[in-house]
């Protein structure tokens, strides 16, 4: 074989490439199968000679993206491509396979931000602050740091005090069995941000039918309050994500109450910690969960590249 040639391929995801790649990245194959938001020609993989997958690479939209066709969007609002690239690690994978995976990516990419020649959009990835081999690749294909994103750890087998909220308040462990209540969460959660921002329905379809996945939302009568989510990461741990109130509603405690709730949940399950993610710059929120009895786990720090 000359020193130029490649002894694999670049190509689009197949639905029978799904078993190979559940061996080395699990998470992305159970998106690829079920979310969606994840299409094949969004997804690729370097495949060897034989057949075997060495990597995969896929772009997806993130919760920005269902504004995308939406006119009268601020001229500083970034939609967000999340990009992510998976290695095989019991196989013996050339360099060059990471490489040509991101100009793949890059290609198809730049091919979906000319639909919307008047929108910013970027390509985004988070990487743990302590992976430098990882953040290096990323610069050296042209992404910038963007923003930090803080992990913290709440130990669960410390007392939880239980928060009271006025009568008319009502927090229940919502299962959100019907398309018209999953639609309902949705528009909820897009009130409750600024920009009208919420996660896509594939996207909300694909949490929900995740492992030990649970929503405390507190109601006035028929109407959403506030929410957050919870999922299982293992055996100990859960997250506590997507923590929403609406305008109105706040400064009322209902952020805490509804956290409160998950955790002492989670605690009766037998969890013994759960971890949240917030922006490094939202003071507001990182005050309330040090109040609850996080703490600092670990950065992660999210990078982008402009289109």
């Amino acid at each position: 074989m000359g020193e130029n040639e490649k002894n694999y391929i670049i190509r689009n995801y197949k639905d029978e490439d799904s078993s190979q790649i559940a061996e080395f990245d699990l998470i992305s194959m159970l998106a690829y199968r079920y979310n969606g938001d994840y299409i094949n020609e969004n997804i690729f993989c370097a495949v060897g000679m034989n057949g075997e997958v060495l990597a995969s690479a896929y772009i997806a939209p993130d919760q920005s993206w269902g504004l995308i066709e939406k006119e009268g969007n601020s001229e500083e609002f970034v939609f967000k491509l999340i990009i992510d690239i998976t290695v095989n690690e019991t196989k013996k994978v050339p360099p060059s396979v990471t490489d040509d995976l991101m100009k793949a990516v890059m290609v198809r990419a730049k091919q979906i931000s000319a639909k919307y020649p008047h929108k910013r959009i970027t390509l985004s990835h988070t990487i743990t602050s302590d992976n430098l081999e990882e953040i290096d690749f990323y610069l050296s294909n042209g992404f910038i740091t963007k923003q930090n994103h803080l992990v913290m750890k709440k130990d669960l087998t410390e007392p939880i005090p239980k928060v009271l909220l006025s009568n008319h308040i009502n927090i229940i462990n919502w299962k959100m069995e019907t398309e018209e209540e999953l639609v309902g969460y949705l528009k909820a959660e897009a009130d409750s941000d600024h920009m009208g921002v919420s996660w896509s329905l594939n996207h909300l379809k694909w949490t929900k039918s995740g492992a030990e996945w649970d929503t405390f939302t507190a109601f006035s009568g028929n109407q959403i309050v506030g929410s957050v989510m919870t999922w299982g990461l293992g055996e100990a741990r859960s997250a506590t994500e997507n923590v929403f109130v609406l305008p109105q509603w706040r400064r009322m405690g209902v952020a805490r109450a509804v956290m409160t709730e998950a955790l002492i949940y989670l605690k009766e399950k037998g969890k013994t910690e759960a971890t949240l993610g917030v922006l490094g710059n939202n003071c507001k929120a990182i005050a309330l969960y040090q109040s609850l009895g996080y703490h600092m786990f670990y950065t992660n720090i999210e990078f982008g590249y402009d289109l």
